[in-house]
């Protein structure tokens, strides 16, 4: 009986021994993952290049969208005066036109300012991509959620690289715009 007793006590031994071999084995071959989050609303809206892309919108559109505006306005006061059953079929026909010319007018506009957008849009997500790999690198992420797609509930605030992402944001898009400015110059000079 002694003797079953210590070839069983023997065999667990040897059993337990390769189960921590294949446990020590299962370790090396799965690193330890360290994920990060960023929140890509915040850097969309808080971010230099997110500011220089709003005025540069306003700065080309704003006048032309102050101009569909004030021709929206003005046909909403035509509108009122055709409600008057005196009314002439020619002021309305008028009114027709009219606002069919502004809405034409306002569908091209809209494709003009979408173009412009989808590009700053563009660049933006390749400069937020950019900085959140070299930001993930730096700190030693291996993995990086943007929050606000959906997918996660909870991220303890040690996860939250935001704000490192977003100043390198802006670091690069500073370094971007000297190297532009430096392009522009050398043209300049060349002529």
């Amino acid at each position: 009986m002694r003797t079953i007793l210590l070839a069983a006590f023997a065999a667990c031994l040897i059993v337990a021994g390769s189960a921590a071999g294949l446990f020590a084995a299962e370790e090396k071959a799965v690193p330890t993952a360290k994920i990060g989050v960023v929140d890509m609303q915040a850097i969309a809206v808080k971010s230099a290049p997110a500011e220089a892309a709003k005025k540069q919108m306003d700065e080309r559109f704003g006048k032309e969208k102050e101009a569909l505006e004030k021709q929206g306005e003005a046909l909403k006061k035509k509108a009122e005066g055709l409600k008057n059953p005196k009314a002439s079929e020619e002021k309305k026909l008028e009114f027709i036109r009219a606002k069919q010319d502004l809405d034409q007018k306002t569908r091209n506009f809209v494709r003009k300012v979408e173009q412009d957008e989808v590009k700053l849009r563009q660049d933006m997500v390749s400069l937020v991509f950019q900085a959140s790999y070299e930001v993930a690198r730096a700190k030693g992420f291996n993995f990086v959620v943007d929050v606000t797609a959906g997918g996660v509930l909870y991220a303890d605030q040690s996860m939250d690289l935001t704000e490192d992402v977003l100043a390198e944001v802006n670091r690069l898009y500073k370094e971007k715009e000297k190297g532009s400015k430096k392009d522009d110059k050398k043209g300049a000079d060349k002529k």
